[in-house]
């Protein structure tokens, strides 16, 4: 299939998931007012003090107060804005490259850009401002436009203010300095560890110091004076000190089956590697996953986590080398965009699902091997 028509494919799919995505925030920010989604957006300083999350929910708060426009078409506007900027850019970003199916592959890979169709509850969330500032990042290495290292440093510090969880994705951040900077590999690492580690380290551990609980005894009171009722609590309920390990273990089989999409996804990405030759640097995935680690641990939205990797990792390779597929590995492809169409991964405890009928063969077979396994020990 030639180039441009790929290219047009992709774009389509593009714009699919910016509808989605919109339609989607609208129902869970507007209609809904959903504490969780629409929740993690309002965390703010001003009803009680300085807290993790709390960045935009500062000045969504003062703009409400400013205007009298009520916060969930504030917050609206500004998924709106953030989705808007982020699909222009992935079309920019994909148009300018010569794309074979494997592209196409990994745009629908469900454990990747391809959950925002298949979980569309992944929507609203704030990992889009990682992935922005990613791909802006990407899009000026690939322009030669040299990124200053204080700038980095800003925007880790407003990703990290917007959402702890950027700190476990620092190695993106990183690998993509390292291969688009000269210089020695041991300046480098000393730029990396000096203006993007340390000052992400300083940052979580103010948040973990001196931030205070999400929820204050002002909350509620707060927001109905902004005129904000909110339906749930969502967030503002959140316990940080829950215990997790009881959570895994009444959801074992379902958490379980998370090694399945990211066993398919890894696969997704070494096919397209194998096929378009290209390497991944073997210590980047190493050091990355080791700080994913503590994020699986402690928060127990694996499916987001998984998603959030996935699509960096989508948005790093997309600039690398493509080439001219040969017919068997077209069939291979084709398989396997049809394969990555048939199943999804959701955000929370439901780690792979497809067919009902696979699925329930699954789950028995998996207790059938489980107490076999049990008996014999």
């Amino acid at each position: 299939m030639k180039t441009k028509i790929i290219n047009y494919i992709i774009s389509l799919l593009f714009v699919i998931y910016y509808v989605v995505s919109i339609k989607t925030s609208y129902f869970l920010i507007v209609t809904q007012k959903g504490g969780w989604c629409f929740g993690d957006w309002i965390i703010n300083y001003q009803d009680g003090g300085f807290k993790r999350r709390g960045l935009f929910g500062t000045l969504f708060i003062l703009i409400n107060e400013l205007t009298n426009i009520p916060l969930e078409y504030i917050v609206f506007a500004f998924v709106l804005l953030l989705y808007t900027a982020l699909f222009y850019l992935l079309i920019q970003l994909f148009r300018k490259e010569n794309n074979n199916l494997l592209s196409i592959a990994l745009i629908l890979l469900p454990a990747g850009l391809g959950m925002m169709i298949k979980d569309p509850n992944i929507a609203t969330r704030k990992e889009i401002l990682f992935f922005l500032l990613y791909l802006i990042y990407i899009l000026r290495l690939r322009s030669k436009v040299i990124v200053k290292d204080l700038s980095i440093t800003f925007f880790i510090i407003i990703a990290i203010l917007t959402h702890e969880a950027a700190f476990f994705f620092l190695p993106f951040v990183g690998m993509a300095y390292y291969m688009n900077n000269s210089g020695s590999s041991v300046y480098k690492i000393k730029k990396i560890l000096i203006y993007q580690f340390l000052p992400a380290v300083i940052i979580m551990l103010i948040l973990y110091k001196f931030g205070i609980s999400l929820r204050t005894e002002n909350t509620i009171t707060f927001f109905k004076a902004h005129g904000l009722a909110l339906t749930e609590m969502g967030i503002f309920d959140y316990d940080p000190n829950y215990n997790v390990i009881n959570i895994y273990k009444s959801h074992l089989y379902d958490y379980q089956t998370y090694s399945i999409s990211i066993l398919i996804g890894a696969l997704t990405f070494y096919i397209y590697c194998r096929f378009n030759k290209v390497k991944i640097n073997t210590v980047f995935l190493i050091v990355q996953i080791l700080f994913l680690i503590p994020l699986y641990y402690m928060a127990v939205d694996w499916g987001r986590w998984t998603y959030i990797f996935f699509s960096l990792l989508t948005i790093w390779i997309a600039t690398e080398q493509k080439i001219v597929l040969t017919a068997k590995q077209v069939i291979i492809t084709v398989l396997l965009i049809l394969f990555n169409l048939s199943w999804k991964m959701l955000l929370m405890t439901q780690g792979f699902l497809v067919f009902p009928e696979f699925d329930a063969l699954l789950k028995k077979l998996y207790y059938f091997l489980y107490f076999r396994i049990s008996n014999l020990l």
